[in-house]
């Protein structure tokens, strides 16, 4: 049985993340250095994939990726991978996808 994903749930999901994150903090933490799983809630819950072009959702957007995401920390990218505000500041990758994406503005 699948979830319904809708504003509701993104919203919890990502005030979790973002109390996780706040409570840690992003910099150094080892929960920050963890490359995120597809087997993790929330990255199943936001539909997160590691290739925004083998992505089939419907909400995908040509040319939409995490490198261009607001939420994603390019500055701290290495090896591809960055921390990810949606996803508590665990990696994700430069060229990876989610539902949570947001053009930087």
């Amino acid at each position: 049985m699948t979830q319904k994903f809708d504003r509701r749930n993104f919203l919890k999901l990502t005030a979790g993340s973002i109390a996780a994150a706040a409570g840690v903090g992003l910099a150094g933490t080892a929960a920050a250095q963890q490359k995120l799983t597809p087997d993790d809630p929330t990255a199943k819950a936001l539909h997160y994939t590691e290739s925004a072009a083998a992505t089939k959702e419907a909400t995908h957007k040509a040319g939409s990726h995490c490198g261009n995401c607001s939420l994603y920390q390019a500055s701290a990218e290495k090896g591809g991978f960055a921390p990810c505000g949606a996803f508590g500041g665990k990696l994700v990758a430069s060229k990876g996808w989610c539902m949570a994406w947001a053009p930087k503005g």
